[in-house]
């Protein structure tokens, strides 16, 4: 039986885990439960290493953790909204624990400068380095990546193409639609046509850029994948905006969003 209540491991375990998920179940277990699944479905069971049944009684658990998290190429720490503040038994706060199982696995990842990846679940912000213990203030300056009920699978499919470099497996490409002839735009400077290899979108790419910029303020980095799939349907800037704004869940910042893309 595990030691702990959060994210442990064993050494016993000799295949290579690729794929580190850190976790503290009172913050992020659903998550990390449904990542582990969709991770695991696109790479292999044996890629991804999530939980154990057991340290071996009379290791070293401080030890065991470090020898695992070594075997892994990049690691997924899952930050809730509790995740910063949550308290043990005695009220105090896990992460100022020097023996919390979620620190011991991200500081001796960070130590060993294996890629860390925060991933943000139920609204959660990234701590600021002064929030966090010496070992692990690295941990804010690591770029992250948001996961949203709303757009779970989306959100999932950036995370994985992603990892893909770590695991070197090449990036899965994205469907191809039926190529239409190529076509001369007669005014190739116009500010609202450009060629693609799927026909002509007449959206500008400094357009594009700028309404994932804005977009990516309510909804995080995938706002690049949702302009550019919904840019190719696309016939102006004024109905890309609209389409892409439906993933913007409060409706304020919905009308906040149009207003910036009158441009």
């Amino acid at each position: 039986m595990c030691a702990c209540s959060d994210s442990c491991c064993s050494s016993g375990r000799s295949a290579l885990r690729s794929i580190f998920i850190n976790y503290r179940r009172d913050d992020s277990e659903g998550e990390a439960g449904r990542l582990f699944d969709d991770l695991t479905s696109h790479f292999s069971r044996d890629s991804v290493f999530m939980d154990v049944a057991a340290i071996e009684p009379g290791r070293d658990f401080r030890k065991a953790i470090d020898q695992s998290v070594a075997n892994c190429n990049v690691l997924l720490a899952l930050i809730g909204r509790d995740w910063l503040d949550s308290k043990d038994s005695q009220g105090s706060r896990r992460l100022e624990n020097a023996n919390d199982f979620v620190r011991i696995e991200l500081a001796s990842a960070l130590r060993r400068d294996i890629p860390v990846i925060p991933v943000l679940v139920r609204g959660a912000k990234m701590p600021h380095a002064d929030q966090l213990p010496d070992d692990l203030k690295e941990l804010h300056y690591r770029n992250a990546v948001e996961l949203t009920h709303a757009r779970w699978k989306s959100d999932v499919q950036v995370l994985i193409r992603a990892l893909h470099p770590y695991m070197d497996t090449p990036a899965p490409q994205p469907a191809r639609a039926e190529a239409a002839p190529q076509v001369v735009s007669p005014s190739p400077s116009g500010p609202h046509t450009v060629n693609t290899e799927v026909g002509i979108q007449r959206i500008g790419t400094q357009d594009i850029e700028r309404i994932t910029k804005e977009l990516a303020t309510y909804i995080g980095p995938i706002s690049d994948v949702i302009v550019k799939k919904a840019a190719k349907r696309c016939t102006s800037v004024e109905e890309l905006c609209g389409k892409v704004s439906q993933e913007i869940e409060r409706a304020t910042d919905r009308a906040k969003f149009l207003r910036s893309c009158r441009f």
